[in-house]
């Protein structure tokens, strides 16, 4: 069973900044009443929101030492894809969020700073796929607010007093000691300060973690120990040629070590609630889960698994999720005897299989009834002896579902 419908609501993986941004104007005068298109404020100016904005159809893009105040509103963006638009702060711009909430639909949105930007939030809401994500020197200050996901990056400072969270954390260096989480779902004071080794720092005080993210990047040796709760994220270096038996059982403590990711991770006494693998480049992965027992019924968990470049996978036995289950460019991945999509009735995810450019994608014995079925560009995806939903599968493109 998921833990929370926050917990695994928002795992995004960075995009550039401003992806949207730059193709419109700042509106007249400084109060904004409704959205539609980009609204690019750069003018050095202080904007604000002070009312309900619903069917938001663009980017918030702030800069040029800009401020916005957002108090006692409620923004939806309106987005038919994930990560379509999104709230973008960079050269010294500032968000003050107060008795307000952000959210979106059904699909994900991001908040991302960059170039010492500030956000300070308060008495809110930042959620439905949401994420928020710190770069070069930003700095966040939250307080009684629920943050479905922080991403703590490349210098990034958040202190937060009495808030919900959901901790992204990245490791792209070693943090030098081993890493060990309080208890989920529980007021605790943390505090991860990295900011010497070139990092990132994480102050909370009296405030509730939904569960501990770590992303492990390429030539970074980490351990972490005695959690509970941990999403374990492996990101490759696109060299990868290699076979792995990965094995995370629901509820109970294990111990392994990966080693074929271009970095060393150890794992000792701890529960990974779900791994995610980013592969790319010319990987050739092959990997193993296992079975528990039941049809369909595995101890082998993944959410999101995102392949890109000529990179390959084979997976055997596991359940994957599927919060983002991509496979673009040229890559290619073979499925078999899997569970693809949430099996919790409960708390969903938007489980999504993604064959998009020109990749190839390959399924034998699998339950796909719980997910999507996106094919696009030139991509083929061969089904063989599988469960789907046949309302579930969007084509477009030249994109071929082939069905034995």
């Amino acid at each position: 069973m998921i833990r929370s419908k926050w917990a695994v609501a928002a795992i995004i993986p960075a995009v550039l900044l401003l992806s949207t941004c730059g193709s419109s104007t700042s509106p007249a005068g400084n109060n904004i009443d409704s959205i539609t298109g980009d609204l690019d404020l750069y003018d050095g100016g202080t904007w604000i929101i002070d009312s309900d904005i619903d069917n938001i159809t663009g980017s918030i893009c702030i800069g040029g030492n800009t401020t916005l105040q957002i108090s006692n509103a409620t923004l939806t963006f309106a987005l038919t894809e994930d990560l379509q638009y999104g709230i973008y702060l960079e050269d010294n711009a500032r968000i003050e969020i107060s008795s307000s909430t952000i959210q979106s639909a059904d699909k994900m949105w991001e908040f991302e700073l960059r170039d010492n930007a500030v956000i300070e939030v308060s008495d809110s809401y930042l959620i439905n796929h949401s994420a928020v994500k710190l770069f070069d020197n930003t700095v966040l200050t939250g307080a009684n607010t629920l943050i479905e996901e922080l991403r703590m990056d490349n210098h990034g400072a958040a202190t937060i007093n009495n808030c919900e969270i959901y901790p992204n954390m990245q490791f792209f260096f070693s943090p030098g000691s081993a890493l060990e989480f309080p208890d989920s779902y529980t007021p605790v004071n943390y505090l991860q300060d990295y900011t010497a080794l070139g990092g990132w720092k994480l102050d909370m005080t009296a405030s509730t973690a939904q569960g501990w993210q770590v992303d492990v990047k390429p030539l970074t040796d980490i351990t972490i120990q005695n959690s509970e709760d941990v999403t374990l994220a492996l990101w490759s270096d696109g060299s990868v040629s290699d076979s792995i038996h990965l094995v995370n059982p629901d509820g109970i403590p294990t111990s392994f070590t990966v080693t074929e990711f271009g970095s060393i991770v150890n794992v000792v006494n701890t529960e990974v609630y779900f791994i995610n693998m980013y592969l790319k480049d010319n990987d050739n992965l092959i990997v193993t889960g296992e079975e528990s027992g039941g049809a369909y019924s595995y101890n082998t968990k993944f959410l999101e698994i995102v392949l890109s470049g000529n990179a390959s996978l084979t997976l055997y036995n596991s359940h994957v999720f599927g919060q983002l289950f991509h496979t673009n460019g040229n890559a290619t991945v073979t499925v078999h005897n899997c569970l693809i999509g949430s099996d919790d009735p409960e708390d969903p995810i938007n489980s999504e299989l993604g064959i998009k450019d020109n990749a190839r994608g390959y399924a034998f014995d699998c339950d796909i009834s719980n997910s999507d079925i996106v094919i696009n560009g030139t991509s083929i995806l061969e089904l063989t002896n599988c469960i789907y939903d046949s309302s579930r599968v969007y084509i477009s493109d030249q994109g071929q579902l082939i069905v034995h």
